[in-house]
């Protein structure tokens, strides 16, 4: 039974690896062959090799701590931001020194999944919603509202509270995104399905395909995975799209770290909960 479990776990690192590896790999080539420096690329293999690695080591980890206080401590990286560094009047980074954590993409992933187990999950979510409307920071804040639906609608029975929690929801969205912000977008990130394209138009649906397929990924496994996969396929379905705009990162495909450490903090969350 022990043999059994261990290569079940196995067997899912391994399929959430190459669930993201196209995206990872494409964005590499066009960092590389767009002249990007290989501190920033190599950066982004090293973060998806060693988290990929480290995933079910955090598994075990992560068993160690009820959901309840993990759902309270996922709070406090987006907490962090209120003094983090501002960039065009915003302020969704951690300084950690030698490079700065987009804190959302890197906690929100599992505090979805942790939200899934607790009893009342919409206070805590509404916290979050409410550092990133602070921030401010549109695509995550739209993101989680999205990723929100399917909790909402498992609490219908108390409907005045799920119509509250939507109508909080709506007025941050309103209010974050008529707050404006200059941020400077960067060619590798906010732009890399454009450098792809200029590499090779074959390249630009190799590009979309990549990044389509994660949130796919998670939506067809919703029957199995129940609201936890409906809930990563919204919230990245939604950051995806608005990559569109041309001002938030494409993640996986542009260079960010947050992501591919947020994406297998996820994972370790969701496998310790299923073990």
């Amino acid at each position: 039974m022990m043999l059994r479990s261990k290569t079940h776990n196995l067997s899912g690192a391994s399929l959430r690896a190459l669930l993201i590896l196209p995206a990872i790999a494409l964005g590499v080539l066009a960092m590389a062959l767009g002249g990007v420096s290989p501190m920033l690329w190599g950066q982004q293999l090293a973060a998806f090799l060693l988290f990929a690695l480290l995933a079910l080591p955090l598994r075990r980890a992560v068993r160690r701590v009820p959901a309840s206080s993990w759902s309270v401590l996922l709070l406090l990286p987006l907490a962090a931001t209120l003094w983090g560094p501002n960039a065009g009047g915003a302020q969704r980074w951690l300084d950690l020194a030698v490079f700065n954590v987009h804190a959302a993409m890197l906690v929100l992933p599992a505090l979805l999944v942790v939200s899934c187990r607790v009893s009342h999950p919409c206070p805590i979510l509404l916290a979050a919603a409410g550092l990133l409307c602070r921030q401010p920071d549109l695509s995550q804040l739209a993101a989680l509202s999205a990723a929100m639906i399917p909790l909402l609608w498992r609490e219908r029975r108390n409907l005045l509270w799920a119509a509250a929690s939507a109508f909080l929801l709506a007025v941050m969205l309103i209010r974050c995104a008529l707050t404006p912000t200059a941020i400077e977008s960067l060619s590798y990130s906010e732009h890399i399905l454009k450098m792809l394209y200029d590499l090779s138009p074959i390249l630009l649906p190799a590009g979309v395909a990549s990044l389509v397929a994660v949130p796919a990924f998670f939506l067809l496994r919703s029957p199995r995975g129940g609201i936890p996969m409906l809930c990563l396929a919204a919230y990245y379905a939604v950051i995806i799209l608005f990559n569109g705009t041309g001002q938030y990162p494409a993640p996986f495909l542009g260079f960010g770290l947050s992501p591919i450490v947020g994406y297998w903090l996820a994972y370790a969350f969701e496998a310790a909960q299923n073990a």
